[in-house]
């Protein structure tokens, strides 16, 4: 049985958005349905997520954007994340993860999900290790069956993927810790599941249960996002056996949930060398069946801090030029703080310039036109068609304020060269 037939919530939200899809991404009926069938579409569409824009993940579709938002016990700000939320859609984002780990996490992620079209993903676990926490229990003192209920519950309410570190095994968390690695386990999730197989000397639950998760992600049509517990947190780590041990496990985890029904995408590397990430995205993609890719960047040197967008967005450009298929944003506050509205605007517009870079080196449609688009404005000096084209039109027209409706631009004045080639009058 295909994934569509068998999992009705999927073919559903399907059938209902295939127009706009087709014409959204250029693509016809046939190519989506065979894709989605194959694994190497994912469509997100919770139908508990009134209003939910249908997205689909994974190329030739549209490489797409996500936002990382959310409280921590740092900064706990239910307002401010719903404004971070405003910023992201403003910006151009996709999609939106709601990460906050303190504060009224439900409460937080049903005014999100009330408050916005995008698909929105959480990490289930992060609100478990929180209850934990503020019962005054360890945060991986929690057992499996309440894990799954709080999967279930987020489905109910309506998220559309979720993040879920199945492919964490024991072998791998003891790779990964076992002196080898500049930064052993740099993921949340990734170090809450260790420290839970540690304290229990039992395999991941997450793995054990897996046909229980499915079940429930297949009802809801909740992608899963197969996590990357175990990516490397330092140039150094990229490629080494932890993340392998894990990638591999993921494979075998993605048909086994398209075998259910279960739409997948699986989360790719953080930090690997500008040399390393054609091999890295390239082998993901073989080893787990060409299963669209879910990137954090990934950041091409450790040392930018503060501007680590910009590492990201190198890295993501790279990615997506050999078949990543999602970004997920960094920020200039990645490893510092967490992020300020700013933040999110200038993470999100760095994404979204990689994707174009890498969409137009591979020819897509939608990206050679807007380059065509603004290089004839350019030449035609037209001020407003430049800023209607540009990824962030507010900062060109804020930029060019006071000589829109002139003939030379505000840098090179009466030495500009188009200006200075055109026939004498």
């Amino acid at each position: 049985m295909s994934i569509i037939a068998a999992n009705t919530a999927l073919s559903q939200a399907l059938h209902t958005a295939l127009p706009q899809l087709m014409e959204h991404e250029r693509m016809g009926e046939a190519e989506i349905r065979s894709r989605i069938d194959s694994g190497t579409l994912a469509l997100l569409a919770n139908p508990r997520h009134e209003g939910v824009t249908p997205t689909l993940i994974g190329q030739p579709a549209r490489v797409k954007v996500n936002a990382n938002i959310g409280t921590s016990p740092v900064s706990s700000d239910g307002a401010g994340e719903l404004d971070k939320l405003r910023v992201a859609e403003t910006a151009g984002a996709d999609a939106v993860m709601d990460l906050s780990t303190a504060g009224d996490l439900d409460a937080i992620r049903l005014r999100m999900i009330k408050a916005t079209a995008l698909p929105l993903g959480t990490v289930p676990l992060y609100g478990l290790a929180q209850q934990c926490t503020d019962a005054g229990r360890d945060p991986a003192g929690w057992e499996a069956s309440e894990l799954l209920a709080e999967v279930a519950k987020q489905a109910e309410q309506g998220v559309d993927f979720m993040t879920l570190h199945c492919g964490l095994t024991r072998r791998g968390a003891e790779l990964a810790q076992d002196g080898s690695r500049e930064m052993g386990i740099v993921s949340r999730g990734g170090a809450i599941l260790a420290r839970w197989m540690r304290r229990t000397g039992q395999e991941n639950p997450l793995l054990t249960h897996y046909d229980e998760l499915l079940e429930i992600c297949r009802v809801h049509n909740v992608v899963i996002s197969l996590g990357d517990g175990l990516r490397p947190g330092a140039g150094s780590d990229a490629g080494d056996p932890a993340q392998w041990e894990e990638v591999l496990t993921l494979g075998v985890l993605a048909r086994r949930a398209w075998a259910a029904g279960v739409q997948v995408m699986i989360e790719g590397p953080g930090h690997v060398p500008l040399h390393l990430v054609q091999a890295q995205i390239q082998g993901i993609k073989r080893a787990t069946f060409g299963a669209p890719l879910y990137v954090l960047g990934p950041l091409v040197t450790d040392a930018a801090a503060g501007r680590d967008h910009l590492a990201g967005a190198i890295g993501g450009a790279l990615a997506a030029q050999y078949g990543a298929d999602f970004l997920c944003y960094l920020t200039p506050a990645e490893h510092l703080c967490l992020p300020d509205a700013r933040d999110v605007h200038e993470g999100v517009l760095a994404s979204r310039i990689a994707a174009q870079a890498a969409e137009a080196s591979l020819g897509r449609p939608w990206a050679m036109e807007r380059e065509r688009t603004i290089s004839s404005a350019r030449n035609r000096l037209d001020w407003s068609a430049m800023a209607g084209t540009a990824l962030d039109p507010c900062l060109v027209r804020q930029r060019s304020a006071g000589i829109e409706h002139g003939k030379e631009c505000g840098m090179c004045g009466k030495f500009c060269a188009i200006r200075m080639v055109e026939p004498e009058r």
